[in-house]
């Protein structure tokens, strides 16, 4: 199924940023996406999230901080369409642009940290242990703080984010293609070659050439940077993109198999299974039932 777009509007124009405590019988949005950032906190209710080709379940205190056009939904349980009244879904919100401080920003050399931070979220962040604590705390301060007390709030809360390591990626590196400049010359060259190169055997002489280094070389190098193989790098990829052509067409998994690099049924299950955990004809049921 293919996400919606939503078109976001503030409630008051006045402000820079979206900023707002959403309360339902359940979550309405469908799945979708938007131009803008997204950090979300949910304050009540269970089910399952839905980010990218990451599906897992989520309850009070989940915080995720999602980038622009990342297709996402929250979806509750079964229970929470049967009218219960004791059962209510609750989430703090906020939405900005990237333009939301002033244009070029991000840009500034004190923001190189932050601006690291946004490049990543296009995956989507769960945020954990200690720095959840502190975010969620502050989003909820913020709701009662005047303007511009909020406005530096959040640009605390991302200032945070940067600097700590409490979080993890939420989609698989293929499920967001992207074309803008990563760390250095050389990973932007290795990742636009993988990119547009997935669906055919790349081999690691092949990709270290690239990558102007030789296979040794580019191992530890690719290592390094990434905290993983090169081959699960590759295998993370194809299944990624295997799992959006599960989302958006009508294929048969023997057709996204091959459309996804792989010359060998078998082989694709056991890889797909590595990586999501589970096998690919679960993960297409469960994924089109939770839409």
């Amino acid at each position: 199924m293919k996400p919606i777009l939503e078109k976001l509007t503030t409630l008051e124009p006045r402000y820079s940023f979206v900023l707002q405590r959403d309360q339902y019988d359940f979550y309405p949005t469908p799945w979708h996406y938007h131009p803008e950032y997204e950090l979300v906190l949910v304050v009540k209710s269970t089910g399952q999230r839905i980010v990218g080709d990451s599906m897992e379940d989520f309850g009070p205190g989940d915080l995720v901080f999602m980038g622009p056009n990342l297709p996402h939904v929250f979806s509750n349980g079964p229970e929470y369409y049967q009218g219960r009244k004791e059962l209510r879904a609750e989430a703090i919100v906020i939405h900005f642009n990237e333009e939301f401080s002033g244009h070029g920003f991000f840009d500034l050399p004190e923001m190189t940290v932050v601006k690291k931070l946004l490049l990543n979220s296009r995956w989507g962040l769960k945020i954990l242990g200690k720095t959840r604590e502190r975010i969620a705390a502050d989003m909820e301060a913020m709701l009662d703080q005047p303007p511009p007390q909020r406005l530096l709030n959040l640009l605390q809360i991302l200032e945070l984010l940067s600097t700590s390591k409490e979080y993890r990626m939420l989609a698989s590196m293929g499920y967001v293609q992207t074309d803008q400049p990563e760390d250095t010359n050389r990973m932007n060259k290795i990742y636009s070659y993988i990119m547009s190169r997935f669906r055919d055997p790349i081999s690691l002489s092949e990709v270290s050439q690239v990558a102007n280094l030789t296979p040794q070389s580019f191992c530890r190098f690719f290592k390094s940077r990434t905290r993983k193989t090169f081959s699960r790098f590759l295998n993370e990829v194809r299944i990624g993109y295997a799992c959006k052509l599960m989302a958006e067409d009508h294929l048969n998994i023997s057709d996204i198999c091959y459309e996804s690099g792989y010359n060998n049924l078998s082989n694709f299950n056991r890889q797909f299974k590595r990586v999501v955990k589970k096998s690919p004809s679960v993960y297409r049921k469960e994924y089109m039932y939770k839409l």
